[in-house]
């Protein structure tokens, strides 16, 4: 039998207040004694007859009185979306948040836009990369909103960003003078020994099909120090879309900061990037540290590739 709420006061007078035995009491109300016991005692103890629960949806947990705050700043200063906002809440604060309810908070502020030609991806997404951090690098040149040409050198494994400039005009000596500016200055175990780029002029000789043309700056540069020149399909940007990726960043957060350094410092060492130990949420510049290659380790090792699927 179902009790209800005036079900629970009868059996509690009956139990307590008039001293019926509980088998007795369970059999009229059609429960078990061990129900009637329970109810009884609870009674006894806090001198109040104990109340149903409502039937139906628990209710929702209590959030902090900060929440917005915390969504909207998370949102503003990392760059990060509902799903990746409510997954820094739930490890970094620990509250227990559902992704829909962020993205309606995002969504009252009008910081959720919908892009009417993003479809339905019709086959998983396959991202390959190196297991070893400082083998690998993404070059790839893009104009800003502001006119500037931005030229940057991003890490395949890690994605950390190693360095980058701003410049009025892109060139194949600019290029060079970068890519020559990481070797040289950056501590690594290994030097650099392949590079990503699509066929931009700066980085190939476009009129050539023979690679390499050793009268272009970037290709003679390579093969000068031994690199290996990756090219990305034409047609396909893709195949460099981890600097692609990191110029979206670039473009909304760049102009927070009132240097290149200060923004390229957040980038690596503040925001936690979603293709690393998201639970974790590693940054750049940890993954960078943490997939260094031993300094023993054998070249042809280096090229390992990890590939994995995103369903």
């Amino acid at each position: 039998m179902k009790l209800e709420q005036d079900d629970v006061a009868r059996i509690c007078k009956r139990v307590v207040d008039h001293d019926l035995d509980t088998q007795f009491v369970a059999d009229q109300f059609e429960v078990s004694r061990r129900r009637v016991q329970q109810l009884a005692k609870e009674y006894r103890e806090s001198d109040e007859i104990p109340t149903l629960d409502t039937p139906g949806r628990k209710p929702y947990a209590e959030y902090p009185a900060d929440l917005e705050d915390r969504i909207l700043e998370l949102y503003q200063s990392l760059d990060l979306g509902a799903e990746a906002v409510s997954h820094v809440l739930r490890v970094r604060d620990g509250i227990s948040i559902d992704t829909n309810r962020v993205h309606t908070i995002l969504e009252e502020y009008e910081h959720v836009t919908e892009n009417p030609k993003k479809q339905g991806r019709q086959r998983p997404w396959v991202r390959f990369e190196r297991d070893y951090a400082g083998v690998t690098v993404h070059m790839d040149w893009y104009q800003n909103d502001r006119g500037d040409h931005v030229l940057g050198v991003e890490d395949d494994a890690s994605r950390f960003v190693f360095d980058m400039i701003e410049t009025d005009a892109s060139s194949a000596s600019k290029s060079v003078e970068l890519l020559d500016t990481v070797r040289e200055g950056f501590e690594t175990n290994v030097p650099i020994l392949e590079v990503i780029t699509d066929h931009g002029s700066e980085f190939v000789n476009p009129h050539q099909d023979d690679r390499p043309d050793l009268d272009h700056a970037f290709e003679s540069y390579l093969h000068e120090h031994d690199i290996r020149h990756s090219l990305c399909s034409v047609g396909r940007p893709q195949s460099n879309g981890k600097i692609e990726r990191f110029f979206q960043t670039y473009e909304k957060q760049r102009w927070r900061f009132e240097s290149l350094p200060a923004f390229l410092d957040f980038y690596n060492k503040e925001r936690p990037h979603m293709s690393l130990k998201w639970d974790e949420l590693e940054t750049p510049y940890e993954a960078f540290d943490r997939l260094r290659p031993h300094p023993e380790a054998e070249i042809p090792d280096l090229f390992a590739t990890e590939v994995s699927t995103d369903e």
